[in-house]
């Protein structure tokens, strides 16, 4: 007890509690901002433990930092800017699309962005994405979305604005998972031969020979090839570059070269023959076309796939196409990106090891292709099942 019998004498910024005349408890305690200064902040509740836990709260975020009044609308253009160069291109304007779109306007976002970072929660975040899933946007896209915040607040916390994270806390909205289609090999040979003679057969039969990306095949040159025809390079793709004002006053997408997806997606990937075939038909095709287009043809980057001046391939424009091929060919349906999907299965329906095909994917890790194509999985184990019976009789 101190000198004067009113309890223990507290030190310089632990804090205060005391009662209120309507009953509750309230305390207070002096914490550091990082400008230097000090700020007296209030706490109320209905237990002295109670008001104890926010006091000591208030004293941790004090610590990290976090009481500066930055608000969510403030820093996400900051952190946006701030990381452009640290990331690809297209993977900075999906963050400003993403950023702008989802988190600083619209609905319960506009109140949001006025929030200040240290009194973001996670439900807030939840709430927004249910408002976002309930006015039509895909649940893929609303997660997508959260992955975005979550980033841009890690960043918070390594610069000590926060200390802990509302999106990554925050359980994202349950993704509709969409029903994979691969062809079967009967339909790969149909389609095949019914595009052989197209613009986009021989597209088609890279993308079902190689199992590349859309954004990878657009962005090939014939200098990724090797001299031998056998086997090709991927060191670039067809990426999202930003988005400009066109003659008609609506924004329109602009596509640039940029690196590959991940590290593991630069790669050295071997061609069958369906591919070098195709390959084959298009070298054939596209220098009839640049004959026709003359000084008109546009061809820098000398493009693999382009259109009739020399300019490369757009994405929406690729998957349109192909979009009606299917129709027409009476096929279920089917997206491009179904195409690298067939790839990998027969692949794997042939015995090819996991390890093989997901070097040939370009993905980051043999996992993914593991958890991507698990359905396959149980036919291959089934198959060295029979295989070791078949060895051991």
């Amino acid at each position: 007890m101190s000198p004067s019998g009113k309890g223990p004498r507290r030190s310089v910024g632990e804090g205060a509690i005391y009662e209120t005349a309507d009953g509750r408890m309230r305390g207070s305690v002096l914490v550091a901002l990082p400008n230097g200064t000090q700020k007296r902040v209030y706490v109320s509740g209905r237990t002295r433990s109670e008001v104890s836990r926010k006091l000591d709260a208030k004293r941790k975020e004090s610590t990290a930092g976090a009481i500066t009044g930055e608000t969510l609308g403030s820093y996400l253009p900051r952190w946006l800017e701030a990381c452009r160069t640290r990331i690809r291109p297209s993977t900075h304007v999906e963050y400003v699309r993403h950023s702008q779109q989802y988190w600083l306007a619209g609905g319960f976002a506009a109140n949001l962005a006025k929030r200040s970072l240290t009194k973001l929660q996670p439900a807030d975040v939840e709430l927004r994405m249910t408002e976002l899933v309930g006015r039509g946007l895909a649940p893929a896209t609303a997660r997508h979305a959260r992955s975005v915040l979550r980033r841009a607040l890690n960043d918070a916390m390594r610069d000590g604005l926060l200390n802990r994270n509302a999106a990554a806390l925050a359980r994202p909205p349950r993704a509709s998972h969409h029903e994979m289609r691969a062809l079967s090999p009967s339909e790969a040979h149909r389609l095949l031969e019914a595009t052989a003679d197209e613009p986009g057969g021989p597209l088609y039969s890279l993308a079902l020979g190689t199992g590349c990306r859309l954004g990878e095949l657009l962005g090939l040159s014939w200098g990724d090839l090797a001299p031998d025809g056998g086997s090709l390079v991927v060191r670039r793709a067809l990426a999202e570059a930003g988005q400009v004002v066109g003659e008609d006053g609506k924004r329109h997408t602009t596509w640039a070269l940029a690196e590959p997806k991940t590290a593991r997606s630069r790669r050295t990937v071997m061609l069958p023959a369906i591919a070098i075939e195709g390959l084959r038909r298009q070298k054939a095709r596209q220098a009839a076309a640049r004959l026709a287009a003359g000084m008109a043809w546009q061809g820098e980057h000398d493009l693999i796939f382009t259109n009739e001046v020399g300019q490369p391939f757009k994405p929406d424009t690729v998957s349109s196409g192909f979009r009606k091929t299917v129709e027409r060919l009476g096929l279920q349906p089917l997206r491009f990106h179904d195409l690298r999907h067939s790839a990998a299965t027969l692949l794997l329906a042939a015995g090819v090891p996991l390890k093989v095909v997901s070097e040939t994917l370009g993905h980051s890790s043999i996992a993914i292709t593991a958890d991507i194509y698990q359905h396959v999985t149980p036919d291959l184990r089934r198959e060295a099942a029979e295989a070791m019976d078949r060895a051991l009789k």
